[in-house]
């Protein structure tokens, strides 16, 4: 929902992109409407409901002519499968593929950073626990940190935004975390460097997605070819 975020998100689609030209890369519609009503604070805080504008977005894609849609938020997963049983078209969900990267890896320990709201939601805790798999997530002042960090992102704060996200990543490293999923949209920017130096460590799921949609794109202009 963040426009810095979106951007970001575009760019990894792009980069993940085989084209030697304009034409050979994906098509997008993109929604981006920064004055959804915010998603952690309706989950925490019982505040405005952003599913109203969450599906006056998805229908406006619809009419637009997209052929699939993916949401690069996070916490706005909380409503996916409500938004999911209103669509026409494919959905792809953050979440599943954070959940194929972790089982192909086979990790046993995974950290998670995200939102308060998505850690409240316990939306990476249950798909990694579900699988046999130890979850670990920051303690309460780390997570007050994180949201620091993040709204500091969101405020165009990038260097202090950076230097938080990295405390409380480090923490999780040291607590025994194999990888750790960068579960909120903006704290890839925020770790570009680590996710650059460290990749192995970094479980980022803005860039799982941008995959998850090439893939998608890709198989369906193959379907269209034969």
């Amino acid at each position: 929902m963040g426009p810095l975020a979106t951007v970001d998100f575009m760019q990894k689609i792009i980069a993940l992109t085989a084209a030697s030209k304009d034409q050979e890369h994906l098509p997008m519609l993109v929604h981006n409407v920064p004055q959804i009503p915010d998603r952690s604070a309706c989950i925490l805080e019982g505040s405005e409901d952003p599913f109203p504008a969450l599906l006056r977005g998805l229908r406006s894609l619809e009419r637009g002519g997209a052929e699939c849609v993916v949401i690069p938020c996070n916490t706005a997963h909380f409503w996916f499968e409500k938004l999911q049983k209103h669509a026409q078209i494919p959905m792809i969900s953050i979440l599943d593929c954070v959940q194929k990267h972790i089982r192909q890896h086979r990790l046993g320990k995974v950290g998670v950073m995200a939102t308060s709201a998505t850690v409240s939601a316990v939306m990476y805790q249950e798909l990694i626990e579900n699988d046999g798999r130890e979850c670990l997530i920051p303690d309460q002042d780390m997570q007050t940190l994180m949201m620091q960090a993040i709204y500091d992102i969101k405020a165009g704060r990038l260097e202090l935004g950076s230097q938080r996200m990295k405390v409380v990543f480090d923490d999780l490293v040291n607590k025994g975390a194999e990888a750790v999923v960068l579960g909120c949209t903006e704290i890839p920017i925020g770790l570009a460097e680590v996710v650059k130096t460290s990749p192995e460590q970094c479980i980022d799921a803005t860039a799982l997605l941008a995959s998850a949609c090439v893939d998608w794109y890709n198989q369906k202009e193959a379907r269209v070819a034969a």
